[in-house]
């Protein structure tokens, strides 16, 4: 049920869970999963009169969800919009409402007279509101963040719901778990089409996984699914952009008021982040990579 907003956001407990992966291609336990399933969210809409989820993401703070830029190009521009769904034990969910979206963008390099064109990230923060049943009971789970460059042989994990439909009371989509290994790292970006940082993994996605959530084996979230060829490979786009974009419209009683952003939900509690990396002036980012990444950086040149 889509209701006014709800301000009992603020008494929900926050919880940051971390799903555990075996070393080899699967999950440790479904349990595990379950710690990080609230934070995966289904992005949905109304799609000739049914009910769809067309895309996915991940709630990395309250209010505060990462998620592929191009899912929000498939809504029309008349349409009612999207709604953004997280699960609960006993077949419930709470339904959240965007309020703003930020994404990177920049002049294009062939057309750089033209400042009508521009490249566009695929990651995109989009600020929302709860719009439901706050269910005190249950926890909000949030998904910690890591700052890093997966480099080749690494095993990754990507988690979304598959494109389906809600049918009255039972929802016809199902969450897909892939994992693969990455074959190839993009830190400058790949291209104008892809111009953030990013990572080709050799793995299988499904329509609707976009913006989901990808992982690490340490269960932390390193990138999100933005595309993806039949039989693979998937291409990630990191976090990195993430870290230095101030959205507007987050949860006020939560986030206070204006533009907030992941250096703010840091320092409020309300975002986890590991890694080296230090705010300069204008919000721009210096991230330390570790010895072995640097390395693998300097091989390249």
């Amino acid at each position: 049920m889509i209701t006014e907003k709800n301000s009992d956001l603020s008494k929900v407990k926050l919880n940051w869970g971390r799903p555990a992966f075996t070393a080899y291609d699967g999950l440790g336990t479904l349990d595990s999963l379950h710690q990080a399933s609230g934070a995966i969210v289904s992005v949905a809409g109304y799609f000739d009169d049914n009910f769809t989820s067309i895309g996915s993401g991940v709630m990395i703070g309250p209010g505060m969800v990462l998620t592929a830029s191009h899912v929000f190009d498939e809504f029309p521009r008349n349409g009612s919009g999207p709604v953004i769904l997280t699960f609960l034990p006993g077949n419930k969910a709470r339904a959240w409402l965007p309020t703003e979206t930020v994404t990177c963008s920049g002049a294009s390099k062939y057309q750089p007279w033209n400042p009508e064109c521009k490249i566009v990230s695929d990651l995109t923060i989009l600020s929302c509101d709860l719009h439901s049943e706050a269910y005190l009971e249950y926890p909000q789970s949030l998904v910690p963040l890591e700052l890093c460059l997966p480099l080749p042989g690494t095993r990754l994990w990507a988690v979304g719901y598959r494109h389906g439909d809600f049918e009255e009371d039972t929802a016809l989509l199902t969450p897909f778990v892939t994992s693969g290994l990455v074959t190839n790292v993009f830190p400058h970006g790949r291209g104008e089409r892809m111009p953030s940082s990013c990572i080709e993994i050799e793995m299988e996605s499904l329509g609707g996984m976009s913006g989901g959530p990808v992982f690490n084996e340490d269960g932390r979230l390193i990138g999100i699914v933005s595309s993806s060829f039949d039989g693979g490979p998937t291409y990630a786009t990191l976090i990195w952009d993430a870290m230095r974009l101030p959205v507007e419209g987050l949860p006020r009683e939560l986030w206070g008021e204006g533009y907030s952003g992941i250096l703010e939900g840091i320092d409020l509690g309300l975002v986890r982040v590991k890694g080296k990396f230090k705010a300069e002036q204008g919000r721009n980012i210096k991230i330390t990579l570790s010895d072995e990444e640097v390395a693998y950086l300097e091989q390249g040149e």
